[in-house]
């Protein structure tokens, strides 16, 4: 058996999914999401500043939104899960091990890792949006812990207008954010299984 020219704990250096988080974050985001995602969060500011739709509207469709958000976020991180793990199943270890000799010149982690933890990081996303979507429902429901706390406020009527509005923002942004990563995790995986079979085809199973 070879010895491999890396050490193997570090394929198992990070022991929590936190610790994945912070060494993903060395990965470039994808510009065009960026981008457009923070295009969405502006004209959403616009948008919750310059209506006339009635605050408690507003409150209604967040706690509705958030509802579907939880549904929708939970669904598809079942199927993103599934899908990924069938994926690692299959990918040649010859592949894996060799992507982990190998630096990425962007992130600085080998391209295993790389490539695994852009995965990742697409189900911490789904997985934190559930949460967010989860807090709204459990906490600001009328008469919850949230207009209850707003209640005691010197001032009740700019408290939940300024949490309405702010939780309309960051549901919506989160959700275009979240399309925008089931994008790229569309591509992510074909590229892979594409290097996959370059891998096989040019003679190095």
């Amino acid at each position: 058996m070879s010895t491999p020219s890396f050490d193997p704990k570090d394929l198992t250096k990070e022991k929590r999914l936190w610790d994945i988080y912070i060494a993903s974050k060395r990965i470039p985001f994808s510009r065009f999401n960026a981008i457009t995602t923070t295009l969405v969060f502006v004209l959403l500011l616009a948008n919750s500043w310059f209506t006339t739709q009635p605050v408690e509207e507003t409150i209604e469709l967040v706690r509705e939104l958030s509802k579907t958000g939880l549904a929708v976020a939970l669904s598809t991180l079942g199927f993103l899960l599934a899908g990924f793990t069938i994926f690692a199943t299959v990918t040649q270890p010859s592949l894996s091990l060799r992507m982990s000799e190998i630096t990425h010149p962007d992130s600085g982690l080998s391209y295993l890792k790389h490539n695994y933890f852009v995965f990742i990081r697409v189900f911490i996303y789904y997985l934190a949006f559930s949460i967010f979507c989860l807090l709204i429902i459990m906490f600001g429901h009328e008469g919850g812990l949230v207009p209850l706390l707003a209640s005691y406020s010197p001032y009740p009527e700019h408290v939940k207008f300024a949490i309405a509005k702010a939780s309309y923002v960051i549901l919506f942004t989160g959700y275009y954010f979240l399309v925008m990563q089931l994008k790229s995790f569309i591509f992510n995986i074909h590229h892979s299984v594409m290097t996959s079979l370059r891998w096989k085809a040019e003679g190095y199973e």
